[in-house]
């Protein structure tokens, strides 16, 4: 019987596997075939059969389509990587991760193509910084922009919702936040907190759901903003560790940081709290830490952080307490690992955290205007038809 081999570039399938960063050997193991087999394809020796294709296409997280292109796509910029990766084999940037990233590129064009469908156009970021920039300025700004006041603040901590709450500030100005959720793709802390695409128009920002806590996302939400603000597309994977970075590198990071924590908790709404005020660093109770964090909406140890800068705690203190965290959030992710039950969450819930309301909303809005069909609605929110509906509701309900 006559085998049908896929009519394709041998430049795209290098192309695909490389943007894809998958290594020779796991792409011929995804295929079934040696590593000879595989290089004869991409020097065009031979070519794959229609079902290796396929097998590629899902190794690689890359419809069967882009195959067929007539020469490789032009590739994204690329983003500045802050991580501190303890990879032995050098590589940076997993499979899973490469897929993200790619993804928020596509959904951000996307995203593009439908204003201009519907004759409109986001918002331009305006804020702009450098790294000279006082910090606590640049916090303010971030504040006044997105209308937030000490009140509504403490009321979404209350609420439990601190990430939320800043997300839907952002979004509201045309900023697309997703979240990486669910067990699909997953993608490890240790890998990567958050990335920012930093553009005038629908800079987008990506942060890792498998940070269980509203603080600690809301955090990562900031860092990330701070590097737009930069205009300095980057990926991070967390605070106030810069070992392995370049001078340049960890004084960028200190910035983001910093202004992460002047607009997270300004100057002035901590030292209204009474435990705060008094003048001169200290030891802190985890009682403490943990009443006032909660009050605000951080975390712990961003709060340390901050008092470290207002001179209401030590370098020292800090560092202490930050072997303490590690150990907490390390035992933390074991017992996640190791707690089999499965966690219900709905379909729509989990669309709604990984598209964001503001790239949801703009969907339906052309749907409603007719511009695309239910067909491409289910396509772009990766949802079938029938969890259209709650997502409808999810995406158009009033803040709480």
């Amino acid at each position: 019987m006559a085998v049908t081999k896929a009519i394709v570039k041998p430049a795209l399938l290098v192309w695909a596997r490389d943007r894809a960063k998958v290594r020779a050997e796991d792409a011929a193991k995804a295929a079934n075939v040696d590593l000879e087999r595989l290089e004869a394809w991409e020097r065009g020796d031979d070519a794959p059969t229609i079902g290796q294709l396929r097998l590629l296409a899902a190794k690689y997280h890359f419809p069967l389509a882009v195959f067929y292109l007539p020469e490789p796509p032009a590739d994204f910029m690329p983003l500045r990587d802050f991580r501190r990766l303890p990879e032995a084999d050098g590589t940076t940037i997993t499979p899973d991760l490469a897929f993200h990233i790619r993804s928020a590129h596509e959904r951000r064009e996307l995203a593009l193509e439908l204003y201009e469908e519907l004759r409109s156009e986001p918002q331009r970021f305006p804020l702009k910084a450098t790294i000279k920039d006082d910090p606590e300025k640049v916090g303010q700004a971030i504040r006044d922009f997105l209308e937030v006041d000490a009140d509504n603040q403490r009321q979404a901590a209350r609420q439990d919702r601190a990430f939320d709450f800043w997300r839907r500030r952002l979004e509201e100005r045309d900023v697309l936040v997703f979240v990486i959720s669910g067990p699909h793709y997953a993608v490890e802390l240790s890998q990567m907190r958050g990335f920012a695409i930093a553009r005038a128009e629908l800079p987008v920002i990506v942060v890792n759901g498998r940070d269980y806590s509203q603080g600690g996302k809301a955090f990562t939400l900031l860092h990330e903003l701070a590097h737009i603000i930069l205009g300095e597309s980057a990926i991070s994977n967390g605070a106030a560790d810069y070992l392995g970075d370049t001078p340049d590198e960890q004084r960028i990071e200190r910035f983001c940081d910093a202004v992460a924590a002047a607009a997270l908790m300004p100057r002035d709404l901590l030292l209204s709290i009474p435990e705060v005020a008094p003048t001169g660093a200290r030891e802190w109770s985890d009682i403490e830490l943990r009443n006032i964090a909660r009050n605000i909406g951080v975390s712990r140890e961003a709060l340390l952080i901050r008092f470290v800068s207002l001179k209401r705690a030590t370098w020292e203190f800090y560092r202490d307490q930050r072997a303490r965290f590690q150990e907490e959030y390390r035992q933390a992710a074991e017992a996640k690992k190791e707690d089999k039950r499965p966690v219900p969450i709905k379909r729509s819930v989990m669309l709604m955290s990984w598209n964001g309301r503001g790239f949801t909303r703009l969907v339906l809005r052309s749907y409603y205007d007719q511009r695309i069909t239910l067909n491409d609605v289910s396509s772009f929110l990766g949802a079938k038809v029938k969890h259209i509906p709650a997502l409808e509701r999810a995406a158009f309900q009033m803040a709480e």
